[in-house]
């Protein structure tokens, strides 16, 4: 196990009033007591941009949104909290909407702070857009009935330095009317595995990469900017992505909308392009039964 830097950090750290303010500077929670006072659920709806994140999740030697949320969160909640997010995203992903769930001790369980320690201490990265007390069978994850995904594109000759950081910037003029054509083979429920990075399992599982979609649409925004939206219950990685990908193909005219179903039936990764770059897209939104 990880030890406190220094031999007697830990026992200062116990026996001061300034718990907090000290462990604010550290990043090595291992030793943290636990505090086995009563608990209640949290529901933290944030927004964030991804481009310098290693993505959402934590992981070790990298520095993720997550594992910021668990860094400056831990002071305030005694203990590193186990974070439940709704839907994971990749490095360079951004989200307008991604909600978040974790248990806290009631003694700290006051919204409006931990939205303020958010947002101050990790804002303009990430913000802290609400935070509630829910019910304890609330999950960010599977409590979830929908998912909302957006993708913009720069479709112009020269970029935007102002829109680099959100939009994939493609030179060559786009055909709208295609890619709409596009869309319509992805409503309802399909085998996606043409679209989707297969995950991993050590078990050799497989893994259903069957979902439902239930809209799909590009749209002109103004300025050169085409939008792609798409809302299901669930996607897989890297789908939409993939699928914008293949779409962008279409309206360069080196694919055809018809051939979209095609590629579905072959279930075969190589059938398709290769996904869109990552800065493009955004988690819109996360839908919950009221």
């Amino acid at each position: 196990m990880r030890r406190w830097l220094g031999s007697n950090w830990s026992d200062h750290f116990r026996s001061s009033g300034a718990v907090a303010n000290q462990l604010e500077n550290l990043t090595l929670f291992d030793d943290l007591p636990i505090d086995r006072g009563p608990t209640c659920r949290i529901r933290l709806d944030i927004a964030y941009d991804g481009t310098d994140f290693r993505g959402l999740a934590p992981n070790v030697g990298v520095r993720t949104v997550v594992g910021e949320l668990q860094r400056v969160l831990t002071p305030y909640l005694g203990r590193v909290p186990d974070i439940v997010m709704s839907g994971r995203t990749d490095a360079g992903v951004h989200s307008s909407g991604q909600v978040l769930s974790f248990d806290a001790p009631v003694r700290a369980a006051d919204p409006e702070r931990i939205r303020r320690i958010v947002t101050t201490r990790l804002g303009p990265e990430v913000v802290a857009r609400s935070c509630q007390v829910v019910p304890e069978t609330f999950s960010a994850r599977f409590s979830a009935t929908g998912r909302h995904y957006r993708y913009t594109i720069l479709n112009r000759s020269m970029p935007d330095p102002f829109l680099a950081r959100y939009t994939w910037w493609v030179p060559e003029h786009l055909d709208l009317a295609s890619m709409r054509l596009a869309c319509d083979p992805l409503i309802g429920e399909h085998d996606f595995s043409s679209f989707c990075r297969r995950p991993k399992d050590r078990s050799g599982a497989e893994h259903s990469l069957v979902r439902r979609v239930e809209s799909a649409r590009w749209n002109a925004v103004g300025d050169d900017l085409l939008r792609f939206e798409i809302a299901g219950p669930a996607f897989c990685h890297q789908m939409v992505r993939s699928i914008v990908g293949f779409h962008v193909a279409v309206g360069r005219g080196r694919r055809s909308a018809g051939e979209l179903r095609a590629v579905l039936r072959a279930r075969d990764r190589n059938a398709a392009e290769n996904p869109a770059p990552p800065h493009g897209l955004d988690l819109y939104g996360v839908a919950y039964d009221s």
